[in-house]
């Protein structure tokens, strides 16, 4: 009789042409487009530079040395213009940001002149960050030249100085010491979107169990002496198996697709037992959250409504929509009480750090746990309204 019930569920899927194409073309979509989109945030470049445009009464070399250290800065464009209104210039010329410098600021600042200022302006629109970098850029640029200045009063060489920062290395250490992965923006993006996809398997178990409900399907099986458990399960297998075809879809789609596009590639050297365990645990989860979710609603409208709405919320809470990384510190410690951050922190582990079962453990068993609920709680429904 199980096999029945397993044949039934998966012609009605085949049956459901349009809620397949969502679950696999929806994560495709937001994969290409946040991976392209996030893809300098990542990076040490950046496609579209920051113009910077430089005002001073003259260029002196001062100025023109100024102009050339913020130029090493991959982020900024910075050129010298005629002074005029700081609002002409970032709304009519279209600069990002606009620089007001004395012209022998260093003499300024040597000479401590309390009057002494470095005006920018910006547009409201603008990161803090984007400032803070550049105002380092200036202050950096100021105390190199005061410096070397003193060193050659001394008959001291600052060749060294000048050739520190190839000195200072940046090293990234994953937990395993095999694993050798540059973190990029498809590697958020994959895991991210691919877990609220699996989430999103909720629209068609939702219509086809609420369906079966109304129109007496359930109760018909149940005549011929087949318990509400043996139903709840069959609902269970079809949707997992694609579940795994969609984890394996994402995946190239990183590997594949997005580097056609000019993103990055999607690596992956993680222990491919690891990926399969967290792909299942993560199946079972918004399988379990569907079929709770199929029990409290009564039309196909409010299933979609009620898990529109929680997919939507766990998603923004998880980390899916805004990495974790930019979130406040409250927002992150929050995350920890969304089940697709569970989800999220397993594959990330897993793709980028190296982790090993014990790194993602508490979230598998989280996982588990909620699945078990959720599917206890949509048998007690089940049973009621039966």
């Amino acid at each position: 009789m199980f096999s029945y019930l397993l044949k039934k569920e998966f012609t009605l899927i085949l049956r459901d042409i349009h809620a397949l194409l969502v679950l696999f073309i929806m994560p495709t979509l937001f994969i290409l487009i946040m991976s392209l989109a996030l893809k300098n945030s990542y990076s040490n470049t950046i496609d579209v530079k920051l113009k910077v445009a430089v005002q001073s009464s003259t260029q002196t070399q001062v100025v023109t040395k100024l102009i050339e250290s913020i130029n090493q800065n991959s982020f900024f464009d910075a050129r010298f213009v005629q002074q005029n209104e700081a609002k002409e210039r970032l709304y009519r010329d279209h600069y990002d940001f606009v620089l007001n410098v004395p012209e022998a600021f260093i003499s300024e600042i040597k000479e401590q002149k309390e009057d002494f200022n470095i005006e920018i302006f910006t547009t409201p629109d603008m990161q803090q960050q984007k400032s803070a970098v550049l105002k380092s850029l200036i202050a950096s640029y100021s105390t190199k030249t005061i410096l070397d200045e003193l060193l050659s009063m001394q008959n001291i060489s600052n060749d060294k100085l000048d050739s520190l920062s190839s000195n200072i290395t940046v090293t990234t250490l994953a937990k395993d010491e095999n694993f050798n992965i540059t973190p990029t923006s498809v590697q958020q993006s994959v895991p991210a979107w691919l877990v609220f996809s699996m989430f999103f398997i909720l629209i068609p178990i939702s219509n086809t169990f609420i369906n079966e409900k109304n129109f007496g399907t359930i109760s018909r099986i149940r005549s011929i002496n087949v318990s509400l458990l043996p139903i709840l399960i069959s609902k269970i297998f079809p949707y997992f198996i694609i579940n795994q075809i969609q984890v394996v879809c994402m995946i190239l789609v990183g590997m594949y697709i997005v580097p056609l596009l000019g993103g990055d590639t999607l690596e992956i050297s993680g222990n491919y037992g690891m990926i399969f365990l967290v792909s299942s645990v993560v199946s079972l989860g918004s399988i379990s959250f569907a079929l709770l979710i199929a029990n409290i609603a009564k039309t196909t409208e409010e299933a979609t409504t009620y898990g529109g709405i929680s997919n939507i919320i766990l998603a923004a809470l998880g980390g899916i929509m805004v990495p974790k990384f930019v979130m406040p510190k409250f927002m992150q410690d929050a995350t920890d009480f969304s089940p697709m951050s569970w989800g999220l922190e397993s594959f990330l582990e897993v793709f980028v750090r190296g982790g090993s079962f014990s790194d993602i453990s508490h979230y598998v068993y989280n996982m588990v746990f909620f699945a078990i609920i959720c599917l206890i709680l949509a048998y007690i429904l089940l049973q009621k309204r039966s």
